[in-house]
């Protein structure tokens, strides 16, 4: 039984080998565009929507001249998050193709590329990007370059190739320790046993007082503790593995962990001080479960066969118990209970959302691990990106009404200055104009000629043209609306029509798209809690083995009595 778990928990710390930073992709160098800052400030509320609306308007309007490069990194970045691919290729290959860009500007387009590949699961795209990057770099985007290399080159199992990229890396203090936990990995995956515990315990003794600082001293105390246990070091383990934090994340594998380096020792009333504690936590941890029947196992090979069919007999049930649960969970879930939840929290929060979920429902109850993984959160995103995206095309849908009504209006309002209008081109008012101005003309050639006075006479002269001229564009414009708006408001309500059968299709497309997501999150979640249950019915299986084997040995073996 620890045989199994043990190789199965190294099996996942090594594959999950590194917490790395998540490193802003915006600079956080001074903003010079006002357009650019509006971006950030949307960015930075993981209002990401919002943010390429902000960028696409300032790119089409030309007013970002000191962020061009930096915003279409961010756009390319935003539009691949939201899964449009083939948009976000052409964003960064036209970076790629731009040669009037230097060589530092590709190696981010090209890594900004890796890095989203990389968190959406698409490791062979992010490897055929990350190989893309070369030349000089500046220091962040060469430790982040192997960071990421790394990791692809662990996982696909390169892990030599791993080791020669972070040994010859130098990086900022920050970035070391992570850096070193990867390198750490690698060298136990590679079979450098020693080496790689060694850098491990290098990591686990590092300073800084962080949550992610933290995490990664109980990360490394905790693959210290299972590398150990797995060579049969069993003081060595127990001894990284108290290092981890009682209160932590990880503190169920940790205590889990103790429990088997006090059992491989022989000292099982060691082992029960850990695994008491755990078995008295949460009995949804796979961790938990384990240490339900951990404990009966102890106090069997103690000879305390009393105690130990109890304990093997009340973790049976409570096992039992945890069927059904899995069971009406799966219930609700295939009613729709688990999308009710996810609907009811706020889109525009990001990765917040799992704070804001009711995680004592049965739908989510036993959903923990699987919220953790990189897979549904994923999952999660895409769809809760639908729901907003759906919601922004009904108010769209119900926005584009409103421009009929004021079409309508701008149309009635033509309508009822058109009289007006007509009669103002019929009448002769300019004709009258043009005759009195020929005849005051004749006037001052008639008084010139005789040299008497005409002063008055040129004032008129010049106010009349003054209002042959405002009356001539007034007709002109007249003619024109007589011709061009009727013609506008055809145009303005073809162009809407248009756009209301655009959000249509979008509607119905989005609804389609949104159901298919709906159907996966569902699948996942039922998925999850199918092998639970198998993995549970596994330990239920392992206890009633043990239950007869000390009873089969009881009856074989009188000198071995129960005592209840």
């Amino acid at each position: 039984m620890r045989q199994g778990y043990c190789k199965y928990m190294l099996l996942c710390l090594l594959l999950s080998c590194s917490q790395q930073i998540q490193s802003r992709e915006a600079s956080h160098a001074s903003v010079k565009d006002l357009q650019y800052g509006e971006m950030l400030f949307y960015y930075y509320q993981q209002d990401y929507f919002n943010s390429i609306v902000r960028l696409e308007i300032a790119r089409e309007q030309g007013r970002l001249p000191n962020h061009k490069d930096e915003a279409e990194l961010m756009l390319g970045g935003l539009v691949l998050s939201y899964g449009m691919r083939n948009t976000a290729r052409d964003i960064f290959q036209n970076l790629l193709d731009d040669d009037q860009h230097d060589l530092s500007v590709h190696n981010r387009a090209w890594l900004y590329l890796a890095k989203i590949s990389y968190q959406r699961g698409d490791l062979p795209g992010a490897s055929n990007a990350i190989v893309k990057i070369n030349g000089e770099m500046t220091p962040a985007t060469r430790t982040a370059t192997a960071n990421l290399h790394s990791l692809l080159l662990i996982e696909k199992g390169r892990n030599a190739a791993a080791i020669d990229i972070l040994k010859n890396t130098r990086s900022g203090k920050h970035w070391a320790p992570y850096l070193k936990y990867n390198l750490g990995i690698a060298q136990i995956r590679n079979g450098e046993l020693q080496a790689g515990l060694d850098t491990l315990e290098s990591v686990s003794k590092t300073g800084g007082d962080t949550p992610a600082q933290r995490l990664l001293r109980d990360k490394a105390n905790l693959a210290l503790g299972y590398s150990h246990l797995e060579q049969g070091e069993t003081t060595a383990s127990s001894q990284a593995l108290e290092q981890v934090r009682i209160a932590g994340p990880l503190s169920n594998k940790a205590l889990l962990g103790a429990g088997w380096a006090n059992a491989e020792a022989g000292a099982y009333a060691q082992a029960l001080i850990p695994w008491t504690e755990l078995a008295s936590r949460n009995v949804t941890d796979p961790a938990v479960q384990e240490a339900l029947i951990a404990v009966p196992y102890a106090m069997a090979k103690m000879e305390l066969y009393g105690q130990a069919i109890q304990h093997y007999q009340e973790s049976i049930t409570a096992l039992n118990d945890e069927k059904r649960q899995l069971d009406i969970s799966i219930n609700a879930i295939q009613n729709g209970e688990l999308l009710k939840q996810l609907q009811q929290s706020d889109p525009g929060t990001g990765f917040g959302w799992i704070q804001q979920l009711d995680l004592d429902s049965p739908v989510l109850h036993y959903q923990t691990e699987l919220m953790a993984s990189h897979g549904f959160q994923e999952a999660v995103k895409n769809y809760r990106d639908l729901l907003f995206l759906r919601n922004n095309l009904d108010n769209w849908a119900h926005s584009v009404t409103t421009y009929d009504a004021m079409l309508t209006a701008r149309q009635s309002r033509y309508q009822s200055q058109l009289p007006a209008a007509q009669q103002a081109l019929d009448s002769n008012a300019f004709a009258t104009l043009q005759q009195r101005k020929a005849a005051l003309a004749d006037t001052i050639a008639s008084i010139e000629s005789s040299e008497n006075s005409m002063w008055q006479k040129k004032q008129q002269l010049s106010e009349i043209e003054t209002l042959l001229q405002q009356t001539g564009k007034a007709i002109g414009k007249l003619q024109q609306a007589d011709t061009v708006t009727p013609a506008g408001f055809s145009a303005f309500n073809q162009e809407i029509s248009h756009r209301k059968t655009d959000i249509k299709q979008l509607q119905t497309r989005a609804s389609r798209i949104t159901q298919a997501q709906e159907i996966l999150l569902e699948q996942l979640a039922v998925d999850e809690l199918v092998a639970q249950q198998a993995r549970i019915e596994h330990y239920i299986i392992q206890a009633r083995l043990a239950l007869a084997q000390i009873y089969d040995s009881s009856l074989n073996n009188p000198a071995k009595r129960i005592i209840q």
